[in-house]
């Protein structure tokens, strides 16, 4: 299948940051004259709680974000995004598409994201930083819907 659109998540920036948080928390706590062991133990089981929160964070949050979408020509073929892991696949057709929502950005002048169902499940293309988008191509899941899109967001433009 060609890609046509891909907003990968950036996997390691939720570890990073739970990395930064607990060199804080020990450095601070060992800095204010804590026991060294308590300080260390402590800081574990913070990691231990921050990685499960990572977990069910990529899980339940980006459950329906597309992070690619490809297609051969009649067939698309959506993979959501998750923190670790693979997510959804799912494969449709056109005319398997429902309920296609375009959503401006805050201020209302940019497209934010594009959320539609295929077979009943609920997708959502970012368009916020995608590193891929074929405007023509994803315009063939609802050519009339797109046409729209164009029309109200004329700075949409194919991406890569």
């Amino acid at each position: 299948m060609q890609p046509i659109f891909s907003d990968p998540t950036p996997r390691w920036v939720p570890f990073a940051t739970a990395g930064a948080i607990a060199a804080c928390v020990w450095g601070g706590s060992v800095w204010q004259q804590m026991d060294i062991v308590f300080a260390t133990q402590f800081t574990l089981g913070l990691m231990v709680l921050m990685l499960i929160g990572i977990l069910l964070q990529g899980r339940l949050f980006w459950r329906d974000q597309v992070g690619e979408l490809g297609s051969d020509g009649g067939v698309f073929r959506a993979a959501t995004s998750t923190w670790v892991g693979s997510g959804r696949t799912v494969e449709f057709a056109p005319h398997e598409t429902s309920d296609w929502v375009a959503r401006p950005k805050s201020g209302g002048k940019e497209l934010s994201s594009v959320a539609f169902k295929a077979k009943g499940q609920a997708l959502e293309l970012s368009f916020l930083s995608p590193r891929l988008v074929d405007l023509q191509a994803i315009s063939a899941m609802q050519p009339i819907f797109f046409a729209g899109v164009k029309r109200d967001y004329p700075e949409l433009k194919s991406i890569g």
